[in-house]
């Protein structure tokens, strides 16, 4: 019975018009978990690395075929660890700003290519303080639709982070994977 229902939802899968809906006028709700490693260095000459887990939810809007606008929320945990001590510590961060996403290949595609640029304004709570932020971020990856509603991404991107009121800026490189819902306009 089991081999019947697989061969039958393969059947299924492999027969369906595989595309994203990347056309003017349609929404996308998605998200995605991003990890990333980076390594801090200080006014005063200490080094710690930072190691980061996000999750981000967002909503988007086609202005025009392949190009969507969007609001993404950014909600995500720290790790610290100073390099050549014991101590950690941990802190949560919120963050929350449009984002412009352009899909290079046509709207017919069963894989497309994208890049998504953004801005993010948040803040981030320790044990014993709040800091405010702002961060840009480019991210880019192929996105593989498994219909002509749900597509997979696999991203790789790059953000810098300002802090309020400090020198310096944070640049990570990140990793991850994403999920977009395209709902299609109606007809």
């Amino acid at each position: 019975m089991k081999t019947i229902t697989f061969f039958t939802l393969t059947i299924l899968f492999l027969s369906c018009n595989l595309m994203g809906q990347v056309t003017k006028r349609n929404w996308m709700v998605g998200g995605n978990i991003n990890f990333s490693s980076t390594e801090f260095k200080s006014e005063v000459g200490s080094k710690s690395t930072f190691t980061i887990f996000q999750f981000s939810p967002n909503i988007g809007y086609f202005i025009m075929d392949k190009l969507a606008l969007g609001l993404r929320v950014s909600l995500y945990n720290t790790s610290q660890k100073a390099t050549g001590t014991s101590s950690s510590s941990k802190y949560n961060t919120s963050n929350w700003g449009p984002f412009f996403r352009y899909y290079f290949l046509k709207s017919d595609n069963q894989t497309n290519i994208f890049f998504e640029t953004s801005y993010q304004y948040g803040t981030e709570k320790g044990d014993s303080y709040k800091n405010k932020k702002n961060s840009f971020s480019f991210v880019a990856g192929p996105v593989v639709y498994l219909n002509t509603v749900v597509g997979i991404e696999f991203l790789v991107g790059y953000t810098t982070t300002k802090y309020v009121g400090f020198e310096g800026n944070n640049n990570s490189i990140q990793a991850g994977i994403g999920l977009q819902i395209h709902l299609e306009k109606e007809k």
